[in-house]
């Protein structure tokens, strides 16, 4: 299996298809976004692949910090035919062997509600990341209204948690500050802060 970037015409299939029927509208920014990401060399766009002619078989974007040692997993996406396979575990090891050792690759995962019927896949997707290398971190973030716990994966010793905050926050202000949506940003959510109301990338 090997990750490949996408050329403009996969993205758009992958966004029209894959990842319309895996994320929320509140969830997925448009794809004009991801475009103007690429062109500013701050976006890779990932696809895995397995045998020639095979579909992709799951998709990683990666939001850049200008920082090369930071990156935002931005969306991690199997196709729905092709879950519970173990393929996001070998998307998530091709993901983190990609970059180089000293890379943080930055993860949000969306925060227990404390709801039983509602938390049931939260916390399974939160126990998957842990399974699969991730670090718990100890700062919480709401983006557009959606609160998400902080996770983090490095080949190498992380750094420092204040500096991959900082980075963390970076990435969004990079495109948002000025912006009417840069209220939506709540990096760090701090204890005991709501999460202002869900919105979507498109209003505002």
């Amino acid at each position: 299996m090997e990750l490949k970037l996408l050329n403009p015409d996969q993205l758009r299939l992958a966004y029209e298809t894959d990842l319309r029927e895996a994320f929320p509208p509140e969830e997925l920014k448009p794809l004009s976004t991801m475009e103007e990401l690429e062109r500013r060399g701050l976006y890779d766009a990932l696809a895995l692949f397995g045998e020639e002619g095979e579909g992709p078989l799951g998709y990683a974007l990666l939001w850049k910090h200008e920082d090369p040692r930071f990156l935002l997993i931005d969306y991690l996406c199997v196709p729905a035919g092709r879950r519970n396979g173990g393929i996001g575990a070998r998307l998530l090891a091709a993901l983190i062997d990609r970059y180089p050792e000293d890379t943080v690759l930055i993860g949000e995962s969306e925060a227990p509600t404390g709801q039983a019927g509602a938390d049931e896949m939260i916390l399974r997707r939160l126990a998957f990341y842990r399974r699969n290398g991730a670090v718990t971190l100890g700062y919480d973030t709401a983006l557009f209204g959606v609160h998400f716990k902080t996770i983090a994966w490095s080949r190498g010793p992380l750094p420092p948690e204040g500096e991959i905050l900082q980075k963390h926050r970076e990435i969004y202000e990079n495109l948002f500050a000025g912006s009417p949506l840069e209220e939506m940003i709540q990096i760090p959510l701090a204890p005991g802060e709501a999460p202002r109301p869900r919105t979507k990338w498109t209003e505002g």
